[in-house]
This record gives C-alpha cells, structure tokens and sequence, in this order.
C-alpha cells in the first residue's frame, strides 16, 4: 500500500476525488484518512502535517498502522533560485534539514529509497534535485539567501525532510512531490496568498493522472 500525504487538506482534494473504491474512513493522530483504490493502486490518503514534528508523527502513524511500502508527501513549497519559476513541480531527490546542527558523523543528505517511483518520475518533466525543509516560513531575502548558500537546494518546505527521514529508519520508499508557489523572501507570503489556492493541488491532480493509468510497484 502506498500513503499520500498533503500538507494541506485542499492539496490531496484530486485523490480523493478520483477514487474508484472507498474502502475505510478512519483517522491517524486526529486527522482523517481514506483508504481506497485508485487504478491499481491501493493507497491511503491524509493531511494536516505542518511542521516537521506533526509530519514525523503522522508518517509514523501511517507506517505503523498500515504498514506501507513508501510514502509520497505532496503540496506547495517556495523556490529557493530565482529560475524556478512558480508552478514548476520539484521532485525531491534528496533532503536537508535546515535549521538541524547533527552530531559528529550525521550524514546532513537525508536518501530515501525510490526505486518505485523511477517510471512515475521519467514519465514527468520534473525538475529533480535537494529540498531543504525547517519549521520556518522564509519570508526573508538574507534568510533565503543564507539556506540556498548552505544547501544548495532548489526548493524549501516545513515537512519533506522530516518525512523522508521516518521512511529512511522504517526502511520504506519515499518521494517530496512539491509545486512552487512562491520565492522565498521577502514576497513569499503574498506570492502563496496569491498561488496556493489555484496550484496547491497541482502535484495531487499529476499523481492521479499517474495511478490511474499505471501501477507502482514497491517492495
């Protein structure tokens, strides 16, 4: 089974939309959760993890509960580089936290598996690279420019890395499917007032495009 996560509720609105079997409606840690099929595909759909705590323990709840084969967050996230243009679909490849100083010999590159994911990525034109996540909203020029200078990741969120770091120790594939709505900075907050309404759900309507026609496959 695969678990769909959004930040957001209105972010996993196509999911649960296209679904061809509603098979359960529960809730995990006071959010709800529908499990059904879609194509081939059985997968359980939730939201509600803004922030790295609330999205560690979610992703847990689902691992445990459901025992899933990867996980796949998507939502909204704000470019790091000024040729990201809004509305592009970043596709995480590796992860950062940050606002995280490891101990001595933390590897600071968080690289999940995503071997299931590999047809679903080709078949996109995504833009590939590091997602750097924190629990700040970067709404600062000197900010962003210090996270880009550190990093060197294209975009920033407040959940990917927390997520792909759960699916590392639980040794479950995992996939940070972001649309960029705005540039962090000093115009993040009216770029995403602006953006999130008509793009947040952008990534979820791609990934039923995909389970529709398709079938991951995860060990």
């Amino acid at each position: 089974m695969i678990a769909i996560v959004g930040v957001l509720p209105q972010e996993i609105v196509p999911l649960l939309d296209g679904l061809t079997h509603r098979l359960e409606a529960t809730e995990l840690i006071k959010r709800p959760a529908t499990r059904g099929v879609i194509g081939g595909n059985e997968i359980i759909v939730t939201s509600g993890c803004v922030g790295k705590i609330e999205t560690a323990a979610l992703v847990q709840s689902l691992i445990d509960r459901y025992r899933t084969s990867a996980v796949i967050v998507v939502g909204a996230a704000g470019a790091l580089r000024n040729d990201l243009p809004i509305g592009s679909i970043v596709a995480g490849s590796g992860y950062i936290e940050y606002d995280f100083t490891p101990r001595v010999n933390v590897d600071l590159i968080l690289e999940p598996r995503q071997d299931c994911f590999s047809d679903f990525l080709e078949k996109n034109d995504f833009v590939s690279g590091l997602i750097a996540s924190g629990d700040r909203f970067i709404t600062t020029d000197t900010e962003a420019k210090r996270i880009f200078e550190t990093t060197s990741a294209l975009c920033v969120d407040m959940d990917s890395a927390a997520a792909a770091k759960v699916c590392i120790e639980n040794d479950v594939e995992f996939l940070s499917l972001k649309v960029i709505v705005d540039i962090a900075g000093s115009k993040a907050i009216e770029q995403y007032i602006e953006n999130h309404q008509k793009l947040g759900s952008k990534p979820a309507f791609i990934l039923l495009e995909y389970l529709l026609n398709n079938r991951f496959i995860c060990e």
